[in-house]
């Protein structure tokens, strides 16, 4: 049997972290603690820890690590760890006094995976006020993009307060492959390639129409990154700590926000993202009228794939005018999803490289996209409905996306149970992001208020 490889796309996923920015994404979740209250009012950590592990053995994708593959043995293997111990990867710790919950988690994040084992670990962290506790989740970008990171951290929990984990029957499992085994499998998969170029010329033209698709792609992506984005006050190098500051807001009053308005909610957050950004840069000096920002925003291209597209969108952060801002921000998306529509290639696919010219091409293009991007943005949607831990309900889900070295600003949100969650998350010197994220929510309500049809009020979180 063929050994399962890993993609470029996920392979690349390795090859973007630094000592400092490690790629690995992270869920918050923040649960009542009732049901493990004990009779001292603390919070039993031993038994969440328990029933975290009898949920993670029914995982086969956090059973999975990877075999960093050796010169001519191609490209790394996925295989099952025969020693998986999921207690091993489920720590407990205690939240600092004093400490605010978002920003000591985010340091947590950052401690790097170790690359020899199963790429994930969780945290359960007691010491929270209002009899309530967290478990932090965190899994590497080589097993996980977003949306597949939050159906794994789901899978941890239950559908409903009653629900027990079902019995994992043991199985055997069989032993890591050898460098002699990969190697026998990477000669394999080259002459079974010979083979089917030898076979006709359908192959030769479905690889000349692909080459006419990345040429496409390529002058796409040069024109849109032909200009430098503007020097601005936030830092462009990563060091290593962290702040994170979060938005909550009900998840209708945007839909309705923007079904009013005629934008989607993705429009709705990039462009209070605009004005928060506008409102921080204010705050730091910086000349906001003369300033040209720009962020990434991931797009799945392929079905079965990590987000591998991208949407590079221009933020109009000159602009004072709210639903003007908007409106820019909603034909720049519009914009930018009818190329990929129209069949464009994947970053990746300009990858199909020998490997070492693959890496020296993606440390290359993490230097030079430093230049042309300020910031991340990413929206994920997240189960509609509330989940438990052994009867404990999930009150919030905070999604914690990574920083690369060059870009010192990422934003994330996720929507759970009828309520989107805004992560901030910034190198540790930016000491005034809050004011980003008081902009973001400022601008959720001015749109609310500017919706011709009028939209009721809730109770919004800050």
């Amino acid at each position: 049997m063929a050994l399962a490889r890993l993609r470029m796309d996920e392979l690349i996923n390795a090859w973007v972290a630094d000592r400092c920015t490690p790629f690995q994404i992270a869920l918050l979740g923040v649960f009542d603690s009732g049901p493990f209250l004990l009779a001292d009012g603390s919070v039993d950590v031993p038994r969440i820890r328990r029933e975290l592990v009898a949920r993670a053995r029914r995982v086969v994708a956090f059973r999975r690590r990877v075999i960093w593959t050796r010169l001519g043995e191609g490209m790394p293997v996925w295989a099952e760890d025969p020693s998986f111990d999921p207690g091993r990867h489920i720590e407990g710790a205690t939240l600092p006094s004093g400490d605010d919950l978002a920003t000591w988690a985010a340091q947590r994040i950052l401690r790097p995976l170790p690359l020899d084992r199963p790429l994930w670990r969780a945290e359960v962290v007691d010491g929270l006020p209002g009899g309530r506790f967290a478990v932090i989740i965190v899994v590497h970008h080589v097993l996980a993009d977003g949306i597949t990171g939050v159906a794994l951290a789901g899978s941890l929990l239950d559908p409903a307060p009653d629900a027990t984990p079902a019995p994992t029957a043991p199985h055997p499992t069989p032993s890591l492959p050898t460098h002699l085994d990969i190697y026998r499998d990477r000669l394999r998969g080259l002459a079974a390639g010979l083979g089917r170029l030898r076979a006709g010329s359908r192959a030769h033209r479905s690889a000349r129409i692909g080459l006419r698709a990345i040429r496409t792609r390529l002058r796409e992506t040069r024109a849109l990154l032909g200009t430098r984005t503007s020097e601005t006050s936030l830092p462009r190098t990563v060091g290593p700590t962290r702040r994170l500051v979060v938005v909550r807001w009900p998840l209708g009053e945007l839909r309705d926000s923007g079904h009013a308005l005629g934008v989607t909610v993705n429009d709705l957050l990039l462009a209070a993202v605009t004005g928060g950004l506008r409102k921080l840069l204010l705050a730091r000096g910086d000349d906001v009228d003369r300033l040209t920002l720009r962020t990434s925003v991931p797009a799945a291209t392929r079905e079965g794939r990590q987000a591998s597209g991208i949407l590079l969108v221009d933020l109009p952060v000159r602009e004072t005018d709210l639903l003007r801002r908007l409106e820019l921000v909603h034909q720049a998306t519009a914009e930018q999803k009818r190329g990929l529509n129209a069949g464009t290639a994947d970053i990746t696919d300009l990858l199909h490289l020998p490997l070492p010219l693959a890496r020296m091409g993606t440390r290359w293009l993490r230097r030079f996209g430093g230049t042309r991007v300020n910031l991340f943005v990413s929206d994920v949607p997240g189960p509609p409905a509330p989940l438990w831990l052994a009867g404990a309900r999930l009150l919030e889900a905070v999604p914690v996306a990574p920083l690369v070295q060059h870009v010192g600003l990422c934003v994330a949100a996720l929507s759970y149970a009828g309520e989107l969650a805004v992560s901030v998350h910034a190198d540790g010197s930016v000491t005034e992001l809050e004011l980003l994220a008081e902009g973001v929510a400022a601008d959720f309500a001015a749109f609310r208020a500017a919706a011709p049809t009028p939209v009721p009020a809730e109770n919004v979180g800050g």
